[in-house]
């Protein structure tokens, strides 16, 4: 017996799901993937981060935004990053008031679940937003992170920052991240 294939979703029907859902779910080719709740690790990685950029940029062109900023990329996917930073104002996906197109930084906490997915597939639609310059992974289970940098030819960089003295340059938005303070406290909590 043949199974009936299950139906894509377009772009328009996914926003209204999403929009009056009470939890948060990913765009990826017509399908809608539901986000797993964090660890207490991973939502202050998030927020330590957020904090320390926030701290660093205020007062520039830069905004930091947190995982409540959807964003859309040329192909279409819809993801929520844990931390975004968009340069002059946060340009919106035509047509809504929800959906940034602009980010020059995005940072993601990985997760075991989602590890070769954010290194993956969805590093791959994140390279197709032209403005996007610098993508951070933070680990949870060590004072760790990995920082992807396109280069002016274009060609994305892999760096790795290990210890709470590691400084990761952000030349993109003329600041750097502070592996010390993004961690602290983190460890001494579960993951």
């Amino acid at each position: 017996m043949a199974t009936q294939p299950f139906p894509r979703l377009t772009e328009e029907q996914y926003l209204r799901i999403e929009r009056a859902s009470d939890y948060k779910s990913e765009f990826v080719g017509g399908e809608m993937f539901a986000m797993p709740g964090g660890t207490p690790r991973h939502s202050m990685l998030g927020g330590n981060a957020f904090a320390e950029l926030r701290a660093q940029l205020r007062g520039k062109r830069c905004r930091v935004l947190t995982s409540d900023m959807r964003l859309r990329t040329p192909a279409g996917s819809q993801h929520y990053p844990d931390v975004s930073v968009a340069c002059g104002p946060v340009q919106l996906h035509p047509g809504s008031n929800d959906i940034m197109t602009n980010p020059v930084l995005l940072l993601e906490v990985l997760s075991p679940t989602t590890a070769s997915y954010d290194r993956g597939a969805k590093f791959e639609m994140y390279k197709l937003i032209p403005t996007l310059s610098d993508y951070i992974i933070l680990h949870q289970d060590s004072i760790f992170a990995e920082h992807y940098c396109k280069g002016s030819d274009g060609v994305w960089a892999s760096l790795e920052y290990r210890g709470e003295n590691a400084r990761i340059p952000l030349t993109s938005i003329e600041c750097e991240l502070h592996l010390g303070s993004v961690y602290d406290g983190v460890m001494d909590d579960p993951a």
